[in-house]
């Protein structure tokens, strides 16, 4: 999870009051609306927060693949399971700053480790708290590999070259898309600049669309149409792998 600062949420209530405010004051041109902006600022930290937290939980899977791909290097090195997991995360000290959530973990796992807590159940935690995909599914093949008496060091070794694939097919599907993100949102600012042009070029030509019960609903219609439109388009730009 992504706990917004003080300042953070200063910053983007504000910004999601000024935004809601042009943007409802634009549908029905009367100071009247502003109000009804308020909920938009909660929102919008809202959805900056998931938004944070989906950043961070990716660039924390990356910097558990960094791990295991270590661990397993080690294992096939000859060192058990625990010390390869050990080591391989004090050699991240030099990849990552000390700031990376991936130290907070290993230091965590380190202190578990001591008190004699099964490396499965850490990376099981770990899965569970960090809702990451990837963790997960190395966790649940960690731990069935464990309890039937596997070869760790080839499970683990495929379980890396899957994951590190995965993560190719992902960056490659963004890079790939990038330009209709892009497009996405350059058409949502679209039907804004065309009824700006309008209504500059053509003043009063939207004037019966404003300050009478007809032209409410067609422009409350129109608002409804157009977040609809927004959260489809944000759904087909998601992609995942």
């Amino acid at each position: 999870m992504y706990r917004l600062s003080k300042k953070e949420k200063m910053q983007y209530g504000l910004t999601g009051f000024l935004a809601g405010s042009l943007f409802l004051y634009f549908f029905y041109q009367t100071v009247y609306v502003i109000g009804m902006a308020i909920p938009c600022a909660f929102l919008y930290c809202k959805w900056k927060g998931k938004e944070l937290g989906e950043k961070r939980r990716r660039r924390l899977e990356l910097q558990f693949r960094d791990w295991i791909d270590s661990a397993s290097g080690h294992l096939q090195a000859g060192c058990s399971v625990e010390n390869a997991f050990v080591k391989s995360g004090r050699e991240l000290t030099y990849l990552y700053d000390s700031a990376a959530d991936i130290h907070r973990e290993i230091r965590s796992m380190e202190h578990l480790l001591a008190n004699n807590i099964p490396l499965e159940k850490i990376l099981y935690d770990f899965g569970e708290r960090s809702q990451a995909e990837n963790i997960q599914n190395f966790a649940d093949v960690f731990a069935t590999g464990k309890r039937s008496g596997g070869n760790l060091r080839e499970m683990i070794s495929d379980t890396c070259e899957i994951t590190a694939m995965k993560t190719d097919v992902e960056r490659e599907i963004q890079t790939m898309i990038h330009g209709k993100v892009m497009e996405q949102k350059m058409m949502c600012f679209i039907p804004f600049g065309i009824i700006s042009y309008i209504s500059l070029s053509s003043p009063g030509y939207f004037s019966s669309l404003y300050h009478n019960p007809a032209g409410i609903c067609m422009m409350t219609a129109c608002l409804l149409f157009y977040l609809f439109s927004l959260w489809i388009s944000l759904r087909i730009i998601r992609i995942e792998v």
